[in-house]
């Protein structure tokens, strides 16, 4: 399994994070399920909440999720990349560059939050080799 983050793009537009908005009645957790499927095809089996993201424009709930199956792009989705750091040559949009160099530091730091960031992987990988 490579190492990276999945960002996914229409045709034409810049990167970003697979998700989008809640409709109304659902909970943002359960919008993330349904946008990672609907523009990757993954299903997702494990999440973990990271932190909140908030810009002058947008509210954004970052969770760190273990997908199932195999990401080909779907519905408005034209591409998709794996992304190693925040500091690549991909396009990415502003706010996923800016959620990407916070989700390296929180991987980085000591502590709690950090801790359970790097089990959430090591248990990624480890689905990874049983699958």
């Amino acid at each position: 399994m490579p190492d990276g983050v999945l960002v996914t793009a229409p045709l034409g537009g810049r990167f970003a994070l697979p998700g989008g908005r809640a409709e109304r009645g659902e909970l943002r957790s359960q919008a993330l399920l349904r946008h990672i499927r609907d523009e990757t095809g993954l299903r997702v089996n494990s999440m973990l909440y990271l932190f909140d993201h908030i810009t002058a424009h947008n509210a954004h709930k970052v969770y760190l999720c273990i997908g199932q199956g195999t990401a080909r792009p779907q519905g408005e989705m034209a591409r998709m990349a794996l992304v190693a750091s925040p500091d690549t040559e991909q396009d990415l949009h502003i706010e996923t560059r800016a959620i990407l160099r916070r989700y390296a530091k929180l991987r980085g730091e000591e502590g709690p939050k950090s801790e359970a960031v790097r089990a959430f992987l090591a248990l990624a990988r480890y689905i990874a080799k049983v699958d």
